[in-house]
């Protein structure tokens, strides 16, 4: 099971066939737990950069394995006990529900080229791994917490008719399962300057996901150089021929090209957020979103 990670930005990469590099290691190994309950803890590390670019990517991803479910005496397997609920200690400057669908999860699975069953097959997920429905992936939950974020930034930049602040670190944990059809909520809440807190909700108001990003301003123009853009600390991620979105700027993880963005998109547009409110909190109505469409209703933002 996915436990967390790291991401890491530093320049700009565009993805060109043949052009990026990925090299992959193991970078530690840690068993926890009593004898018979041990969980193995293996954390990879990625370093992924262009021969032709200068920017990177670095990522650290956890996994845990585990040992099989336990069985009753007809065979079946017991189903996991409900976790006991960790209410998150702040309130969300800015947040937004959505409820994933199993299209959804079929198509990030297809994106990420993860066959694993747990994301696909309801029966194996209750049969076989003890989950009462299709399990989200850890890594859409922080591609929701990074689209998220990334969005809002850009808002604040139209508000201030200047460029945005770009992710350059982002750090998150995994805390508890997130399933298909049933909603779940994701937060921001400004830390400190550059740096914010982001985190996912369960349908009960648990942290499913918790984590920290920092971000870097806009480099300032050179002299001389004029309207140019200039690249900044961060990384942005960009893609050959991209189709038209909700978000027409550069976004540190971007999928435009894939059928999946518009969905990602649709769930937090700019145009979906609404500022904070001192002492108000607003709450929105999510719908379900079908055939793998996130429901674009407004992002909304709680007493600041």
């Amino acid at each position: 099971m996915w436990a967390g990670g790291n991401l890491k930005f530093d320049g700009t990469i565009r993805l060109r066939s043949g052009d990026l590099r990925c090299r992959e290691s193991i970078a530690d190994v840690e068993i926890k737990g009593n004898e018979g309950e041990e969980k193995v803890f293996v954390t990879i590390r990625r370093d992924i950069d262009a021969s032709t670019q200068k920017g990177s990517i670095v990522e650290e991803r956890t996994l845990v394995f585990m040992r099989d479910r336990p069985r009753a005496a007809d065979d079946a397997v017991i189903l996991r006990p409900q976790r006991d609920i960790v209410k998150p200690p702040w309130e969300a400057h800015f947040f937004h529900t959505i409820t994933p669908s199993p299209a959804l999860l079929f198509r990030f699975s297809a994106l990420t080229f993860n066959a694993h069953r747990i994301h696909l097959d309801q029966g194996y997920c209750r049969d076989v791994e003890g989950h009462r429905n299709l399990l989200v992936h850890g890594p859409l939950s922080l591609v929701l917490m990074l689209q998220f974020l990334q969005v809002h930034l850009t808002k604040e930049a139209q508000h201030r008719h200047g460029k945005s602040d770009t992710i350059s670190h982002i750090d998150y944990r995994c805390l508890a399962p997130l399933y298909a059809e049933e909603q779940l909520k994701v937060c921001i809440r400004k830390k400190a300057a550059y740096e914010w807190q982001t985190w996912i909700e369960g349908p009960e108001g648990g942290l499913a996901v918790r984590g920290t990003a920092k971000t870097s301003p806009p480099a300032p123009p050179r002299p001389g150089v004029g309207s140019k853009d200039q690249s900044t600390p961060s990384t942005t991620v960009e893609c050959d021929e991209p189709t038209p979105a909700t978000n027409d700027t550069h976004v540190n993880i971007h999928l435009e090209p894939i059928a999946l963005q518009s969905s990602i998109d649709g769930a937090v547009s700019p145009e979906a957020e609404s500022p904070a409110t001192e002492g108000k909190g607003v709450e929105e109505t999510p719908t379900t979103a079908e055939e793998g469409e996130l429901p674009a209703g407004n992002a909304k933002h709680a007493r600041t």
